[in-house]
């Protein structure tokens, strides 16, 4: 199954948009609708690695995509050493996909088609330094972003 041509055309901005900001973004299987995967790594304030990955919906621009830790130099384990844990309003976390913990980046009701993929990345920025926050605090993730009102 391939894109729509709105859909082509849109993703095309997205890369231009994404290479202007993030010039390392990795499109996968970028002509394969259902399949389309772009990973960005980055650096948080204090220069630990990470990387963010998103799927792109079929549907898109107008369903939020998906957004995992691909990468984290930390791992996967909280200041107490145990696991992020899935479903956790606190971690801002959701079930896995593809054994990676999966990010609650914005309410899937309050998606709005003109969102971009560099919008999402930099909400992932934003997980990341409460995550090095929480590994100094050991407070939640949610003491630093703050929930989406339904």
């Amino acid at each position: 199954m391939s894109w729509s041509l709105n859909q082509r055309l849109r993703l095309a901005a997205e890369k231009d948009i994404l290479r202007e900001h993030f010039p390392g973004a990795v499109w996968q299987n970028a002509t394969e609708k259902g399949k389309t995967m772009v990973d960005v790594s980055m650096h948080s304030n204090n220069g630990a690695p990470y990387t963010l990955r998103i799927y792109v919906p079929t549907d898109w621009p107008n369903s939020c995509p998906e957004m995992v830790l691909l990468r984290s130099y930390r791992g996967y384990s909280l200041k107490n050493g145990k696991d992020i844990p899935e479903y956790n309003s606190s971690f801002h976390t959701l079930r896995r996909r593809d054994g990676y913990i999966k990010l609650c980046h914005y309410l899937p009701s309050k998606w709005d088609s003109t969102n971009t993929l560099y919008l999402v990345f930099m909400k992932g920025r934003l997980w990341i330094e409460a995550f090095e926050s929480h590994h100094k605090s050991g407070k939640g993730i949610d003491y630093y972003l703050k929930h989406m009102k339904p």
